[in-house]
């Protein structure tokens, strides 16, 4: 059984690749880059265009925010206090083993007609996929057997970006959770494979909430994986298209990260605890396994 893991260049990307590592002798990793990142140049153009605007300062202040947002909750987790305690493998750097093919590549060149060359090279059986960009439909044939995704939300409730976010901007923590699925040309719309909820505490802040998700997700995609090498595939289950919200990049701003952090400061996560049977009897689980590591 060939397989392919497709990523990014963070940490929690990292621990990723480590951890299907250490489970399977993987054929090819591929980490593509980031987008270009928001950069003190782009606050400072900013602040210069906004200045003379009737509401430039209030424009100014939520540039500087979302920059410190981001730093905080973004790269800024990095630095959490339990980082060590939440990933169970290693996640500074990537092992690398012998016999693997690492593939560094921009972001969007994923979807090349060189890359698909280069894939098509590695015959992979199954692509567990983690963070990369949106990927054509010719990119998804090329795997054997299955293309699977980790999104770090429950579908179909929320898809696209941000998915552990959102739910707590609209009080809405019952929707927290992970979504093992298919790749298909749409937005985290494939069918699903299986979808876990981490336990969480009621300090746990939005670091803590996401590393939790991150984890379980990975162990999910382990499960999978396990499945279709023992089986030679996983059952699934296609995805309601009618209900739930789908969230892009230019949804997110100022306003949505405060109300964010608001509703975390005023204990959306103690009080859905306390109602948690009766909030989460509302959540159709697909594919359940209970999480592994957070209970």
């Amino acid at each position: 059984m060939k397989i392919a893991v497709f990523t990014r260049t963070g940490f929690h990307h990292t621990y990723f690749i480590n951890r299907l590592q250490k489970h399977f002798d993987i054929a090819c990793v591929v980490r593509e880059s980031y987008p270009e990142s928001y950069k003190q140049r782009d606050i400072f153009i900013s602040g210069l265009k906004n200045i003379f605007k009737k509401d430039g300062i209030v424009r100014i202040k939520d540039d500087i925010f979302i920059k410190k947002f981001c730093e905080m909750y973004s790269a800024g987790f990095r630095y959490h206090p339990a980082l060590k305690e939440y990933l169970k493998s290693d996640y500074d750097v990537v092992i690398q083993r012998a016999g693997t093919k690492y593939i560094d590549i921009k972001c969007g060149e994923i979807n090349s007609d060189e890359f698909a060359k280069r894939l098509k090279e590695t015959e992979p059986d199954i692509i567990a996929v983690l963070g990369s960009s949106i990927i054509k439909p010719h990119i998804i044939s090329i795997p054997r057997i299955a293309m699977i995704n980790l999104h770090s939300g429950l579908s179909p409730y929320y898809r696209g970006t941000w998915s552990y976010g959102w739910p707590l901007v609209n009080g809405e923590p019952e929707y927290l959770g992970v979504t093992v699925h298919h790749v298909n040309p749409g937005v985290d719309s494939g069918d699903i494979i299986c979808q876990t909820k981490p336990v969480f505490e009621k300090n746990d802040d939005l670091n803590a909430i996401f590393l939790k998700i991150i984890c379980e997700g990975t162990e999910l995609i382990i499960k999978t994986i396990e499945t279709v090498i023992t089986t030679g595939s996983t059952a699934s289950y296609k995805q309601t298209s009618d209900i739930g919200r789908q969230y892009f990049s230019k949804d997110f701003n100022s306003s949505v990260a405060r109300i964010c952090l608001t509703n975390l400061e005023n204990g959306v996560i103690e009080k859905y605890n306390l109602n948690r049977s009766a909030l989460d009897s509302a959540v159709k689980l697909y594919g359940y396994i209970p999480p592994s590591i957070y209970r």
